[in-house]
């Protein structure tokens, strides 16, 4: 695993003159690519902030991270995601997915994996092919459509080796019914770093939220069950990542490091590399908060560093 990139989203309180230098500084620190978070509700506009990007940046790579086919139309989003490609002379990436904290805040539910199925027909038959689609995937099903129908696959849920293994399965479980080469398909694992359980309790609640609608928890997190529960209970879409998000206080310590990769350097790379042997391809690092450049250089030089092959 050589390859990193970044999740961001863009604070209603950051400048697009400020977001440009940001990006800027991610290509000039090498980092891979960078997904652009699309929640309407507490982000500012991903196809907006793409195009800065583009015209901020010459080689790193530009995605939606991840965008959805209910509250846009998919020929407006075939057409932004055009638009971002020849803008960025084809660093674009269309990341989808069912919805989530963009739908549940405005009192909608996210795509069936059958809708999700009919809208990556569409992208792949209305935005040209240079244009990689990325499917972001929890549950089974869903997992088995990225191998089915997508271009590479966005992991996401706790950092718990035993459930990133069940998903890579499912994953390769559904290229195998294809007919498809599992060497042409990315598997990126989104999971955040920190030395602090505080660092990253925000992007930990969201997880337990998205836990909380499991049918059949991982044996790893089993002890947590009730504490998940009640913390998906509390979520504030309106606060979806923010750090300053209060229903973050719902998740304690001891959860935070199950679902997230907490601890010294050499910790978080012992743990990175048991998930390194689960089969994933490359890792999304999700940064949020100030001196985001900063976390990135510490992650980068301190841990990254120890697991590069």
């Amino acid at each position: 695993m050589t390859e990193f990139d970044v999740s961001v989203g863009i604070s209603p309180r950051q400048s697009f003159e400020s977001w440009a230098a940001f990006v800027a500084g991610l290509e000039a620190e090498g980092v891979r690519r960078v997904w652009v978070i699309d929640s309407q509700l507490a982000m500012k506009d991903v196809f907006a902030g793409l195009v800065v990007a583009a015209l901020n940046t010459t080689r790193i790579g530009l995605g939606t991270g991840v965008t959805n086919a209910v509250t846009r139309h998919p020929t407006v989003t075939a057409n932004a995601i055009a638009a971002i490609a020849e803008i960025s002379h084809g660093r674009a990436i269309l990341g989808l997915g069912a919805g989530d904290s963009a739908l549940y805040g405005i009192g909608l539910k996210p795509q069936t994996v059958a809708e999700l199925e009919d809208a990556i027909v569409f992208f792949r038959s209305h935005v040209d092919t240079s244009v990689p689609i990325y499917l972001a995937v929890s549950q089974q099903r869903m997992c088995d459509l990225a191998g089915r129908r997508a271009d590479g696959a966005i992991v996401m849920g706790p950092a718990q080796p035993d459930l990133v293994r069940r998903q890579v399965e499912w994953i390769e479980g559904g290229l195998k019914a294809a007919g498809r080469d599992r060497k042409d398909f990315e598997i990126e694992l989104m999971a955040t770093v920190a030395s602090s359980p505080d660092d990253v309790r925000s992007w930990a609640s969201t997880q337990a939220r998205l836990l909380g609608q499991y049918r059949a928890f991982p044996a790893s997190l089993l002890p947590f069950r009730d504490e998940i529960i009640a913390s998906a209970e509390s979520y504030d879409y309106a606060e979806h990542l923010s750090t300053h998000a209060t229903h973050s206080d719902t998740v304690s310590d001891e959860l935070v490091r199950a679902l997230a990769i907490v601890g010294t350097p050499d910790e978080c790379a012992a743990r990175l590399r048991e998930l390194k042997a689960t089969g994933i391809d490359s890792l999304i690092v999700p940064l949020a908060g100030r001196g985001r450049l900063e976390t990135w250089r510490k992650i980068r030089d301190e841990i990254l560093g120890q697991i590069i092959v």
